[in-house]
């Protein structure tokens, strides 16, 4: 067996040897004490692992401890972490940590010492950032609801003949009827402001009035729906309707032939403008209600941790109490949407998107609505990261949900994923017809 000299390593510096007269580390654990009026014992909270640094008294010597001195001065000054050779602790990934003091002494000649202290390179982990999704969201549409007014500003009936103009009405109207029986069972409040529209468009269109006044109008019909809360899955219905609305033969534009005459050409020109500046604004509507879904209310904790969201701190003050308890209901009042519900919703969401691309004429809502694209899809992958999968399963008898949980599960405390999700008047009795319950 070896004695501790012979397992001592041979000390360097990005591969420059010297001699170790003496060194000193620190090690240790980083914590944080927690201390709370009215309790005697803290609460300390460990934040892991120290960095560990290292004090060397080092010395080089020889008839060439000159230029032995300069290559390990030049290791010393090469910027960032090298590989230091420790006589204790074997390699070690360090860096230079403040000034290195040599020093030279007639009485000891042929040699010189060097101190230096080093701290431990790690490695680069970068944080991951998390974008606000939604927050980009409104931000790109805001830009495609700017856009939109911009192009469509100009529209009006002003240089059309009197029939032209009459027909124009007709066609609008019609759209705007479609749109209303559309909305009839989904938006109460889109169909109440349609009906209104469709009897005022004959005063909005009047012929010299700038075609501000119907962009207005319009956005003021779609806007109308959000009066009222919705829960996820009417909100998600009422996005894939605001979709599907522009896929419709109703608000497709009409083909415009030379054959035909100059004022049939201005009248479907008109209409078709129109047109597009329903499917744009109803594309408008649907991207921004996708940023008003609630939130998973699990997506932040592990399923084997949702039952410590009970464990609260009691607070004696009154009416700070009654302002927890407020929030707290409002939270669980809400309902998540499904992962199939989001699944639907971007499918038609980008469908829509991709229809009125290839319509658009203009370059610059052209981009607007890629922008939009880009960032729904990215705050829909997000919010599906964060869904868990449901599928169909139906028990076998009655049973408790905490049964059922624990069959299918095999946790008893997910009980609430059944009960949430489904219409169940009662948890200890959960009635046999099918459930939608997590696939996980």
């Amino acid at each position: 067996m070896m004695n501790w000299k012979e397992q001592l390593r041979p000390a360097s510096f990005r591969g420059v040897p010297f001699q170790v007269e003496d060194d000193e580390g620190t090690f240790g654990r980083r914590v944080q004490v927690h201390e709370y009026p009215n309790r005697d014992k803290p609460y300390t909270e460990d934040l892991g692992r120290a960095t560990r640094r290292f004090t060397i008294s080092a010395y080089l010597v020889g008839d060439d401890f000159f230029e032995a001195r300069d290559r390990l001065i030049v290791a010393i000054d090469t910027p960032g972490p090298g590989t230091l050779v420790h006589p204790y602790y074997g390699e070690i990934a360090v860096c230079i940590d403040g000034e290195v003091r040599v020093s030279h002494s007639g009485r000891e000649g042929r040699m010189c010492r060097v101190s230096f202290s080093v701290v431990e390179a790690g490695e680069l982990s970068f944080p991951t950032a998390g974008i606000a999704t939604s927050h980009t969201l409104i931000s790109s549409s805001s830009a495609l609801n700017d856009r939109i007014e911009a192009v469509f500003a100009d529209l009006g009936l002003k240089g059309l003949a009197d029939f032209a103009q009459a027909d124009v009405l007709v066609r609008a109207k019609e759209m705007i009827g479609n749109i209303t029986n559309a909305f009839d069972t989904i938006d109460s409040g889109i169909t109440a402001a349609s009906r209104l529209l469709q009897g005022d468009i004959s005063v909005i269109l009047t012929p010299g009035s700038p075609g501000k006044n119907l962009v207005e109008s319009i956005q003021k019909m779609w806007r109308a729906g959000r009066r009222t809360a919705q829960d996820a899955s009417t909100l998600a219905q009422q996005i894939r309707t605001l979709s599907g609305v522009t896929l419709g033969h109703d608000l497709a534009p009409r083909g415009v032939w030379k054959s035909d005459r100059p004022s049939i050409q201005s009248e479907r020109r008109r209409s078709n403008r129109i047109a597009a500046l329903l499917r744009t604004t109803a594309i408008h509507e649907a991207t921004w209600r996708l940023t008003q879904l609630p939130p998973p209310r699990t997506a932040m904790l592990p399923v084997n941790q949702r039952a410590k969201r009970q464990l609260q701190v009691n607070i004696s003050h009154p009416a700070l109490h009654a302002v927890s308890h407020t929030a707290g209901s409002h939270i669980e009042g809400l309902a998540a949407v499904t992962w199939e519900a989001l699944v639907r919703v971007r499918e038609t969401l980008n469908q829509a998107i991709g229809h009125e691309q290839a319509l658009t004429l203009d370059d610059t809502l052209f981009l607007a609505l890629q922008q939009v694209k880009t960032d729904a899809n990215r705050d829909i992958a997000t919010r599906l990261a964060q869904v868990e999968k449901t599928v169909t399963r139906t028990p076998e008898t009655v049973l408790p949900a905490l049964v059922l949980a624990a069959n299918w599960y095999d946790n008893a405390a997910r009980e609430t994923d059944i009960t949430r999700r489904n219409t169940v008047n009662h948890p200890g009795f959960v009635p046999v017809h099918p459930l939608r319950v997590p696939a996980r």
